[in-house]
Parts: C-alpha cells; structure tokens; sequence
C-alpha cells in the first residue's frame, strides 16, 4: 500500500515547507523507506499559528471560538463518520507507520471516531451552560458563569498511537472553540496528514486545524515558545517536557503534560494466577508494549508462614 505524499497543512490548504525539506517514512517492519512527510521549520509554524489566529476570531461572525456548539459539533460528527468510512485504509497506514498489530490499529480508528463523536456531545452541551448563574450568600450581588475558549493551542503528540493521542488532543480543543496547530511526532505522522484530509472533506472551516510535520528541535520547539500559541499540550518523554515548560515559562503560558509512565499491577494471594499470567502479559506487550500504561512491573502479594507481607 502506498503512503499518500502530503504536504504540510495550513489554512484548510495544503503547502509545500518553507524550506522545501521532506523526511522518509520507514516501515518498522521491514526497516525500509516507504514514502515521505514534509519537514516544516519555524517559517510554517509562524504560517500555521498565523492561520489558527485568524480562523478563531474572523470577521462578521463567522469566527470558530464564538460559533454555537452546536455547529462545531456538526463538524467534529462529520469528521467521526468519514474516519469509520476509511477505517481500513487508515488502520493499514498506522500498522505500515507504527508497526502495531493491524487489528489493534482497526480498533485504534474505532475509539478516534468515537472520540470525536463524544466531544460532539460535550460542545452541544456547552450551549446549555453558557452565562449560567451562580448562587451568592449575599442577595445584593449576581455571578454569572461564562465559558470561553482559551484561544490558539499547540499540540505535540506521540508515536504509538499516532492518530488517537492526536485525537485526544484536537477533539476537545475544538469542542471548546479553540483553533490548534498539531505537531505529531516525526516518526509516525501518516494518519495525522490523512486527519488533515478528512477535514478538507468535511469542509472543516480553514485556519481551525493546521498540521505542520517535522522534527522536534525544528518545528516542534518554535511551536512550544510561539508568542501567539495561548496553550501547549504534549504527551512524550520527560526530557522534552521539561524542554516545553521551560519554553512557555516566560509568558506564564498554560501547559498540559502527559508524561509517560510506568504502571504496576497487583497481584494478591487470593487470585486466579492464571488470569493474572494473562492480564500481566496482556497488559505489557498491548501495541508491541509501546504504552505508557504497560503492566511492566509486579506487586506480589507474598503469603509467609507466620503472616502476610506486600511485596
């Protein structure tokens, strides 16, 4: 199956990189190169934030941050949809990509349209709960609760799941009426580009995702400290998250970090062992133990002879 050669997205378009630069695709399995992503710098970043500030805010209305929710949830529902119509092509792009299973990666697409659709519901909701009043102990004063969104969010995502952690990311930041710029790690962006190809489909209105690939220190890094990005969201390495707090510190710029993990499981003495071989070896090798919930270390409940002990 070929990979689609994509460029960068920005601005409901699709754009050469400033520099002209691409990266191969690798396939994990047979370690050969299989196609190419563009490699954009600062210059696209600069273009892709510029076109996120723009679509957030246009004139006569017809701006992403103050439309209902109701109409950002048409979009998101669209775009769950036409993700279940090219279900199998994608999870044949992210298996050729990533190296997961193609089943895990069939059911990968399934929770991004899923994704999608929940948001879908939450920005419908927001409708309901927009200047909501606040009850005061003293009469003499009214509250009132306004929920807007936060503004141009950057968001930098991983390799092992590559289009559902994105997901995790664009859903809601859209739900919420915010515009984003999506970086997704340089060793599996296909799908991500192949998100930026449904969006174009459903006439997601242009500015409010842009996709711009490349390396870390070269496009990921001028989108952490980028003066017109309100928020940054990451999942990856504790080094770069230390790097993107370090970036957005001197504009007190908010920052959501996800930062791996390493996730025991308990095994007490009253259990079935046999569920628990299972469970363990489940919950370590799940996507090629390429997550950061994997059951990678035991707590055993050891039984003594004089009593018990947690180990």
């Amino acid at each position: 199956m070929a990979i689609p050669q994509r460029q960068l997205f920005i601005g409901g378009e699709w754009r050469a990189p400033a520099l002209g630069r691409r990266l191969p695709v690798v396939n994990p399995a047979t370690e050969a190169p299989i196609g190419e992503i563009p490699a954009g710098t600062a210059e696209d970043v600069d273009a892709a934030v510029a076109a996120a500030r723009a679509a957030l805010r246009r004139n006569r209305g017809r701006d992403w941050a103050r439309a209902p929710g109701a109409v950002r949830a048409k979009y998101l529902r669209a775009i769950a949809a036409k993700i279940i119509e090219r279900k199998s092509e994608l999870a044949r792009l992210e298996s050729l990509d990533c190296g997961k299973p193609l089943d895990e990666s069939a059911w990968d697409m399934d929770d991004v349209a899923g994704c999608f659709e929940y948001f879908a519901d939450l920005a419908e909701a927001l409708d309901k709960r927009q200047n909501a009043p606040v009850s005061l102990p003293l009469e003499n004063f009214k509250c009132y609760l306004r929920k807007e969104p936060i503004g141009v969010v950057g968001l930098i995502t991983p390799w092992n799941y590559p289009l559902l952690m994105a997901t995790w990311k664009v859903a809601p930041a859209l739900a919420a009426g915010c515009t984003a710029v999506l970086k997704p790690s340089e060793l599996a962006s296909v799908t991500c580009l192949e998100l930026a190809d449904v969006c174009k489909e459903v006439g997601l209105p242009s500015g409010v995702l842009n996709i711009v690939t490349g390396l870390g220190p070269e496009a990921g890094a001028p989108l952490s400290s980028h003066p017109d990005i309100n928020k940054v969201a990451f999942t990856g390495s504790y080094e770069t998250g230390r790097k993107i707090m370090a970036a957005a510190a001197p504009m007190v710029k908010p920052v959501s970090l996800e930062l791996g993990g390493k996730s025991p499981i308990v095994v007490f003495d009253d259990v079935d062992i046999e569920k628990a071989v299972e469970w363990t070896l489940f919950g370590c090798f799940w996507t090629n133990g390429q997550i950061c919930s994997a059951t990678s270390r035991l707590i055993l409940h050891v039984v003594v002879r004089y009593g018990c002990q947690l180990k």
